[in-house]
């Protein structure tokens, strides 16, 4: 929770550094070459020459296929997504995304429990209701450009198991639903088979997950693991080893079990072989996809960022991040973000503002998302909801805010303690405080999050982060920024419900980090110990937190255990750090 935006910190990136490293040694010879000449490369040495043009000739082709036209796939057997409130102009008309694509989720014909919800406080979703919150997700990831359906082998009509994208089986287990199983994927293989030639074969995508020990031969684009090609071993630039590579990395996400991660690995496919999708279209990694681009980008490092570059390496800390994020996605938010917290430095905060904010080597772009929409809360304890009883709200608990406060105010040493959140990023760190109070000047508020970290290499940690809050139109919202690790996130938050004696408040929260690309979603529920509500209050809770179109099942549960041995090793919570000078600073 506390980690929100900090998701940025993708300084991962700089796994370039590591090639930029010994790029820096021939920048100077060199001449970036262009596609249009390939010759214009001086160099010292003919052999050097040679070789640097030879590497050319290889990635040739494979830039070449990097800017072939997608061409969107639809399907009438899918619905187009419903038209929320986001979707509204301001002048009162209604936008409906273009549908570029479509999944099926097939799903047990006889409901039973399903493995996701692990951590959460209610009990594991069955595998239909787990698939209806995915379809969900699937809308929010693609800004309602995938058109998602659940169905049962028992269906009466089933034909979209054929004719989807991508077909995800879930928990198939009984001898009748594996049959129809089956059966599904041997017609899709044979499909895909005839229409090998065609640009048709990209666009399928076909896994089962939990289906029991058959794994079923995963189909991603023209990758057929049933039928593997040489060309996926001997051509790493080639589709069907993209296909290869992106099947390891689905499948990887589908066996975490948790909605995120799960609609993030059908974004990777549907961005690679179908239409882009922002979600996850910029990469801050070395990909065979990106062929040239990959030496543009990194002389781009060397020239415009050398010096902080070679800083970052001489450091062992500094070195040690980078070599770790070059082992995962960086759009992997999961893996990147504990990543980046484990190695958080000056050094690094430097590295990733050169390269990534005042360069922008990589040419991502990211808006805050928009769908859901979520209503704020209207009304509190019998008043219409203003931009002051909002600020109240916010400080919650927090002692020395004076009339700022609201009555029930409990002057604690935070504002709020996250019980749960929704956020596989960021809501499994433990000891999640608060604290928002007023800015010296000004209408606006500081937020400061503090939390803490277990680390890659088994430390205990705090990290702490200092966001500039403002009002937003609507009262009950509010646009967060801040610079983390030198890059700046963007978000917006909503005040979905309160309790009128402040014992609980779930918020729900959209940013984005231009500077790496990268959106996210989530939402949380607070309260001053950082303990879940009575029973009495869960099920009122549980519906708020599903009107911000999150379920019960995907919350994580927070450890704000003090007398932990990870609390205890970390020591006091650096509660202060920002606060004591914010009456200075602003």
């Amino acid at each position: 929770a506390a980690a929100k935006a900090i998701m940025m910190s993708k300084v991962a990136t700089l796994c370039y550094l590591l090639a930029a490293a010994y790029a820096t040694k021939f920048v100077s010879s060199f001449t970036i070459p262009t596609l249009q000449s390939k010759t214009t490369a001086t160099t010292s040495g003919n052999n050097q020459g040679q070789n640097y043009n030879l590497a050319l000739d290889l990635l040739h082709p494979l830039r070449h296929s990097l800017y072939q036209p997608n061409v969107s796939a639809r399907s009438n057997t899918f619905l187009q997504s419903q038209t929320t409130q986001a979707d509204v102009t301001n002048t009162g008309t209604t936008t409906t995304p273009d549908i570029i694509g479509t999944v099926a989720l097939l799903v047990p014909s006889s409901d039973q429990p399903s493995k996701f919800g692990s951590k959460s406080p209610v009990q594991p979703p069955s595998y239909r209701e787990a698939a209806e919150q995915l379809a969900r997700k699937i809308k929010q990831f693609s800004d309602g450009r995938i058109a998602a359906q659940v169905v049962t082998p028992s269906d009466v009509d089933t034909s979209s198991v054929l004719t989807s994208n991508a077909l995800i089986a879930l928990g198939l287990t009984t001898p009748q639903d594996v049959q129809f199983l089956s059966r599904t994927f041997r017609q899709r293989r044979t499909a895909g088979e005839e229409e090998a030639s065609s640009t048709q074969s990209l666009k399928m995508c076909q896994f089962a997950v939990d289906c029991g020990d058959n794994n079923y031969a995963p189909i991603v684009g023209p990758y057929d693991e049933a039928n593997p090609s040489v060309v996926s071993e001997i051509a790493p630039w080639s589709d069907v080893a993209s296909g290869k590579r992106l099947a390891t990395q689905m499948k990887e996400l589908f066996d975490k079990q948790t909605s995120d991660e799960f609609a993030l690995a059908l974004m990777l496919f549907f961005n690679r072989f179908i239409d882009k999708i922002p979600w996850v279209q910029h990469s801050i990694d070395v990909t065979w996809e990106k062929g040239l681009g990959n030496v543009e980008e990194i002389y781009n490092m060397v020239t415009k960022c050398g010096p902080c570059i070679t800083k970052c390496l001489a450091d062992e800390n500094c070195k040690a991040c980078i070599e770790a994020l070059d082992e995962i996605d960086t759009r992997d938010q999961v893996a990147s973000y504990r990543t980046v917290v484990s190695y958080e430095s000056e050094l690094l905060r430097d590295f990733s503002l050169c390269i990534l904010q005042k360069n922008n080597i990589f040419g991502c772009t990211a808006e805050v998302p928009k769908i859901p929409y979520v209503k704020p809360l209207g009304a509190f304890r019998g008043e219409e909801m203003t931009k002051d009883i909002a600020k109240g709200i916010m400080i919650g608990h927090l002692e020395g805010c004076g009339d700022a406060a609201l009555e029930g105010c409990k002057e604690l040493d935070v504002s709020w303690k996250v019980a749960c959140g929704a956020n596989v990023a960021y809501d499994q760190f433990p000891s999640q405080n608060q604290l928002f109070y007023p800015s010296a000047k000004g209408d606006s508020m500081w937020y400061d999050p503090v939390f803490r970290v277990e680390t890659i290499d088994g430390r205990n940690v705090w990290c702490k982060r200092h966001y500039r809050v403002r009002n937003e139109k609507v009262p009950g919202t509010f646009r967060f920024s801040v610079l983390d690790n030198g890059v700046t996130s963007d978000e917006f938050w909503t005040i979905v419900d309160v309790a009128e004696d402040l014992s609980w408040i779930v918020f729900h929260y959209a940013g984005a980090a231009g500077a790496v690309g990268q959106r996210y979603i989530g939402g949380l529920l607070c309260t001053p110990d950082g303990t879940l509500p009575p029973e009495s209050e869960m099920e009122k809770i549980w519906d708020v937190l599903r009107s911000a179109e999150i379920e019960p099942w995907e919350l994580f549960v927070v450890d704000n255990d003090d007398t932990s041995p990870g609390a205890l090793e970390a020591g006091p919570p650096p509660l202060d750090f920002y606060r004591k000078t914010a009456s200075v600073i602003g």
